[in-house]
C-alpha cells in the first residue's frame, strides 16, 4: 500500500476518535469492512460507525462532519436511505484524498436492540474493530450453527428448486434470445451456486453473494465459479448450464452432510 494513502486513512480515523471520544452523548466508534477483516489495501473505503444518544443525531452528525472539515474539505456528500429504523448512513469524500478512499459512515440510535448487532467470534465476513466504546455496544458470541439452521435450510430448499427449472434457460438459448438466456442463466443456475458456496462456508451470511466472496471460499471452489460466471456466448450458456450439474449436486451433499 502508497505509504501516503495508509497515512491519511490513519489520519481519519485518529482524528475523528479523539474528536468524538469526549462527547457524553457518542457511547461508541468502530470499524467494519476491510479494517475488521485486516483486508485493507490502497482501494479500500472507510465503514466507521458510531453509537449516540437518540436526542443527539444532528448534533453527532455535526460533529462528524466538523471534524472532517478539520482535516480537508467535503468534497462529496450522500445521505443514504438506511433499510434499519435505528441506522443513518452518510457516504462522504474529503478533497485531496484518493478518489477510492470513501468515508462510509453509519450512525447508530443507542437504542438499538443490541441483540441484533452481536458479533460472531472469528467471523470472517463481518466483525468490529473497536476504536472506544463506553457502554459495552460491541459485543461477541460463538458460532451456533443452530442459530441459522432454520434459514439456511429454506435457501438450500430454494436452490434445489431452481435447479429444476433448467429448462426455463435452455429455452431461451434454443430461440437465441441472449439477453433472456443470460438474465435467466444467473437466476437459476449461477445464484444456486452461489448460495450453496455461502451456505457451507460462511454460514452465519449465506446472503452475502459475491460479496469479498474471494476471500471467503477456498481458491479451488473460487476458480470453478470464475469458470460459470464468465459467458460470452449461447453456447457458453447452454454448456455451462449442464456442465455445472455436477458441481451443484456435490454441494448439495455437503451442505447436507
Amino acid at each position: 500500500m502508497d505509504h501516503n494513502t495508509l497515512l491519511n486513512r490513519e489520519r481519519i480515523i485518529g482524528h475523528l476518535k479523539e474528536r468524538l471520544i469526549p462527547l457524553p452523548y457518542v457511547y461508541a466508534m468502530w470499524l467494519e469492512g476491510a479494517d475488521a477483516s485486516g483486508l485493507v489495501d490502497e482501494f479500500s473505503d472507510l465503514d466507521i460507525y458510531v453509537d449516540f444518544e437518540d436526542e443527539y443525531e444532528m448534533e453527532t452528525k455535526a460533529a462528524v462532519e466538523e471534524a472532517l472539515k478539520e482535516l480537508a474539505e467535503i468534497d462529496y456528500k450522500s445521505v443514504i436511505p438506511h433499510g434499519h429504523p435505528k441506522l443513518r448512513q452518510n457516504i462522504y469524500h474529503l478533497s485531496g484524498t484518493d478518489e477510492y478512499q470513501m468515508i462510509d459512515f453509519c450512525f447508530q440510535l443507542h437504542s438499538r436492540d443490541r441483540q441484533e448487532y452481536i458479533y460472531i467470534k472469528n467471523n470472517a465476513v463481518e466483525g468490529a474493530m473497536v476504536l472506544f466504546d463506553k457502554d459495552q455496544i460491541i459485543r461477541y458470541k460463538d458460532f451456533n450453527a443452530e442459530e441459522f439452521q432454520e434459514q439456511n435450510t429454506g435457501r438450500r430448499m430454494e436452490c434445489k428448486y431452481r435447479y429444476s427449472q433448467h429448462s426455463r434457460v435452455l429455452k431461451y438459448v434454443y430461440r437465441k434470445q441472449y439477453l433472456e438466456a443470460y438474465a435467466y442463466y444467473n437466476r437459476y443456475v449461477l445464484e444456486p451456486l452461489i448460495d450453496l458456496l455461502r451456505i457451507i462456508y460462511t454460514p452465519a451470511n449465506a446472503d452475502y453473494y459475491l460479496i469479498h466472496i474471494s476471500h471467503h471460499i477456498p481458491a479451488e471452489e473460487r476458480k470453478r465459479l470464475e469458470f460459470f460466471a464468465q459467458i460470452a456466448s449461447l453456447e457458453d450458456i447452454e454448456r455451462k448450464t449442464k456442465l455445472a450439474e455436477e458441481w451443484f449436486e456435490k454441494l448439495v451433499e455437503k451442505c447436507e452432510h
